[in-house]
């Protein structure tokens, strides 16, 4: 089970690889993986200051300030830290601040949205907002073609089913109006909403397909055991036939036998 012990060891990771490295580093956190509501606080301080306090151990620490004392002593001089420890460790959370990017995606659904702005503000201070408006019709249909073209379908199958998966989101986003017109209720049909809507679709014809291919299977081990069974009674009629004079001799032979015995 991945817990607040696997997470705050992920974390120490992206740490050091944005720190140790020249590359940049981009770090994308989804609202569906917050396990634990530190994960945010974590996000949140990193967005702050750059660093989680308290994260890495005095071995991890001593580590890094090895680490951070070699990349400072290639840098010029006029940039130099003293080479103190809370100077290299203050180095390695401005190349943090420097290097690493976040990318926090979450959905603006529910009541846990605004909760988690107001208890996280850095979530709103410390980010570039960027609104995903809802999906036009001609990318509904790119995603659905994009997500059914690895099923084994004919191309007028496909084309039905894409139509389809696009034509249930939009329909849905008009009677969600509708409803809020009527019920003053929200119903919220989102771009995941969509991806969802293709996923279900995908397993549900799987599902349906295994089906009835076990149902043909079950048909036709029953047809090949009536056949079986057919040429089986067969070849017994076979015998019968081939057995009918014996029994007459023998039903003779019986007959005179008890024609003796009366005697």
């Amino acid at each position: 089970v991945y817990g607040i012990h696997e997470w705050h060891e992920d974390v120490k990771d992206i740490l050091r690889k944005s720190a140790f490295s020249e590359l940049h580093t981009a770090f994308l956190f989804m609202d569906t993986q917050i396990k634990e509501e530190i994960f945010l606080e974590d996000i949140s301080n990193i967005l702050n200051s750059g660093e989680v306090p308290n994260i890495f151990a005095i071995d991890e620490l001593s580590e890094i300030c090895e680490k951070m004392r070699v990349i400072d002593r290639q840098r010029d001089r006029a940039v130099q830290t003293d080479g103190s420890p809370i100077a290299l460790f203050n180095f390695f959370v401005q190349t943090v601040r420097e290097q690493l990017h976040m990318i926090v995606s979450m959905s603006p659904i529910g009541e846990n949205f605004r909760a988690r702005i107001r208890k996280f503000p850095a979530l709103v201070s410390c980010c570039t907002i960027d609104w995903m408006q809802a999906w036009p019709e001609d990318a509904l249909l790119a995603v659905a073609t994009k997500f059914l073209d690895e099923i084994d379908l004919t191309q007028k199958e496909r084309a039905a089913c894409i139509e389809m998966c696009q034509f249930f989101h939009t329909s849905t986003q008009d009677l969600t109006k509708d409803f809020l017109k009527k019920a003053r209720r929200y119903n919220y049909v989102t771009p995941t909403s969509y991806l969802e809507l293709i996923n279900t679709f995908k397993d549900l014809l799987a599902k349906k397909r295994k089906e009835a291919l076990d149902g043909k299977k079950r048909y036709e081990a029953g047809l090949e055991r009536l056949d079986s069974t057919h040429k089986q009674v067969e070849k017994m009629q076979e015998i019968l036939i081939a057995l009918q004079p014996k029994l007459l001799i023998a039903a003779k032979d019986v007959e005179t036998m008890f024609l003796d015995v009366e005697r």
